[in-house]
């Protein structure tokens, strides 16, 4: 009659054919929380730096209209306003212009603000894209 083996020879066994096992499951687990933890950060800065060019042409917006009509003052006000935020302004831009010019100045704005956004993970990303965000107001008289 055949035996039985032991409960003790049976674990001592699966645990030495499974030894590498966890390490290997620790890794692969690491490495694609460890992804999705930069996918996440770079997606949050993505959307920060577009909230503060929306911002950034809000405030050249209303830069234009409280000065009656000065566009190269508003497109400095919203490149200063994005350059206080933003890590790397080389490629950003700001154009302010009077849409309805038969009305009386100041009239109807429009303010677009460009900007190729840096990644922090160039070497990813290695052509980034180009955001654009632009803001309308209207005097009332």
């Amino acid at each position: 009659m055949r035996q039985r083996p032991s409960s003790r020879n049976i674990s001592s066994s699966l645990h030495w054919s499974e030894r590498g096992q966890t390490m290997l499951e620790f890794a692969v687990t690491f490495l694609i929380v460890i992804t999705l933890i930069f996918i996440m950060v770079e997606g949050f800065s993505m959307i920060h730096t577009y909230t503060v060019l929306a911002d950034a042409a809000n405030e050249g917006v209303r830069y234009y209209l409280v000065n009656s009509g000065n566009p190269t003052g508003a497109q400095n006000r919203a490149v200063q306003y994005a350059a206080n935020t933003l890590h790397n302004i080389s490629a950003l831009s700001a154009v302010c212009t009077n849409i309805d010019p038969s009305s009386a100045p100041p009239g109807r704005v429009k303010c677009t603000v460009t900007y190729t956004y840096v990644p922090y993970l160039s070497n990813f990303l290695p052509s980034p894209p180009t955001m654009h965000a632009y803001a309308e107001g209207r005097t009332v008289n």
